[in-house]
């Protein structure tokens, strides 16, 4: 389901990176984690599926962790956004329950223990 997942966002356009898990945010928004990346995805009215933001974890910079029981907190690098120089510094990702954030933060942690060690 996964790997198919992948391949649907954006015609294709992640189909090159490997699926390692997801998670349900809400009715129409996933949370997926790749072997190399997380991606924040949108189910669109007609069934598309769109990719809202990324990151890699070699952009992390913290370890992500788990805010106020069910909120996960990414922070990555400094993203420069269009003309006017808007930043990014990360993302919070608001799950339905606690357990879902710690099963998430879990996963997470497997993936990126997974990477080649340099």
């Amino acid at each position: 389901v996964g790997s198919q997942m992948l391949q649907r966002i954006e015609n294709g356009r992640f189909a090159k990176y490997r699926y390692f898990a997801h998670a349900k945010v809400n009715d129409s928004d996933f949370f997926m984690i790749t072997k190399s990346c997380i991606f924040f995805v949108t189910k669109g009215t007609f069934g598309q599926l769109t990719c809202e933001w990324q990151y890699c974890f070699d952009e992390f910079t913290k370890e992500p962790m788990i805010v106020e029981g069910r909120r996960l907190r990414i922070e990555a690098k400094e993203r420069v956004k269009s003309v006017f120089h808007a930043k990014e510094f990360g993302k919070i990702i608001n799950f339905k329950t606690p357990e879902l954030a710690k099963w998430v933060l879990a996963k997470l942690e497997d993936a990126r223990e997974s990477l080649p060690k340099c």
